[in-house]
């Protein structure tokens, strides 16, 4: 008989050692460390699949409608990917997908299946307008797997992310937020500052805006870098938290020479900050300092001057450690390690943080130290 047979019930202790066992693997998995190709964590937090991904995965996608009075019988309507059903298909779609079939001329269910042998499901609800940006997607999807495919892919996104249609735009910013950040801002021109504008100003969308602040940033016209500027100083006049990240970002690209001072002094020096404030600011400089070097560049001091102002936040703010402790491991950097140690040692910290120092603090002595200033 098995040793779960025979104790049905786990201890109590035995429950959290485990619970705590697997929030470090999780911790470990998801957040240490990062690949350099990382995704901006500043528009899309979480890694989310998108239509695309999830369209990509199956050998078998079709347009399909509902038969007329046969509930949830279905027959094709056009065969996007691989040979399609002969005949009409038994599948459960919801009531209000079914409703929209009905009261919306032409609409459509997307139906997928990964092999012959397994049942057909829907995937998504497609009026006339999202139908051909469904068949885009398949056609082109297996050109965007191979060699500069990625950048074909963003490419194509970049264009739609003004499309009237919501759907099409949401999915369109879902790719383009979560590409490396150096890859944003080589789409920044796609995007007129008349739309970006336009876009920030609508507030039905204000958790969209952090793309088009970033676009923002690209700038070179005096009137927007001051445009930033004030939206900074107004979110630390009034310790607001929404887009902060994205305003900072910008903030740093347009005021490269001051920027990570300024910032450092605001929020840094200021024992009086929320911890939700100083996520904001380390989510900024962790994407700003994850940029890969260039040719001419190659000591890359931003992420140096960044580094650095890491050791006012840990006077003032030692809580940050882990999440310190995070960003140097990952640029590899050794630095600030007397000022961890001593966190370690006397402050009682998550199992999250507690094994990011541990984790840093165990290889540190094998990397560079950062370029002194000056």
């Amino acid at each position: 008989m098995s040793s779960q047979t025979e104790n049905p019930i786990i201890p109590a202790v035995d429950r959290f050692l485990l619970l705590s066992g697997l929030l470090v693997c999780f911790f470990v998995a998801f957040i240490f460390p990062l690949p350099q190709t990382q995704a901006c964590t500043i528009c899309v937090p979480f890694p989310e699949k998108t239509l695309a991904d999830r369209l990509l995965e199956f050998d078998e996608i079709i347009f399909a409608r509902e038969v007329e009075n046969s509930p949830y019988l279905f027959a094709p309507v056009a065969t996007l990917k691989g040979a399609g059903p002969e005949k009409p298909i038994k599948v459960f779609c919801d009531s209000s997908t079914r409703r929209k079939l009905q009261f919306i001329p032409g609409s459509v269910v997307v139906l997928v299946r990964q092999k012959s042998a397994e049942d057909w499901r829907v995937i998504t609800f497609a009026d006339n307008s999202y139908q051909p940006f469904i068949r885009a997607i398949v056609e082109q999807g297996g050109d965007w797997s191979k060699g500069s495919g990625n950048q074909a892919r963003l490419h194509y996104f970049s264009e739609l992310l003004t499309s009237e249609h919501s759907l099409i735009q949401e999915q369109a910013y879902l790719e383009i937020g979560r590409a490396p950040y150096s890859t944003i801002k080589t789409l920044a021109p796609a995007i007129t500052t008349q739309e970006i504008y336009e876009f920030l100003g609508n507030f039905r969308f204000i958790e969209w805006h952090s793309l088009y602040i970033l676009f923002l940033g690209q700038s070179n016209r005096p009137e927007d870098r001051a445009h930033i500027r004030e939206q900074v100083e107004s979110g630390v006049r009034f310790s607001t938290t929404i887009n902060l990240a994205a305003w900072l970002t910008a903030f740093v690209e347009a005021y490269p020479e001051s920027a990570i001072d300024e910032i450092e002094t605001w929020y840094f020096s200021n024992p009086g900050r929320t911890e939700d404030e100083l996520e904001q600011v380390m989510t900024s400089f962790s994407v700003l300092g994850s940029q890969q070097p260039i040719a001419e560049l190659p000591l890359f001091p931003l992420r140096d001057e960044i580094v650095a102002s890491y050791g006012t936040l840990l006077n003032h703010h030692p809580i940050m450690a882990g999440r310190v402790a995070r960003d140097l491991a990952m640029w590899q950097v050794n630095a600030h390690v007397d000022q961890l140690t001593i966190i370690r040692k006397e402050m009682v910290l998550s199992p999250s943080d507690a094994y990011l120092l541990d984790n840093y603090l165990s290889m540190a002595g094998s990397f560079p130290s950062p370029v002194p200033e000056g």
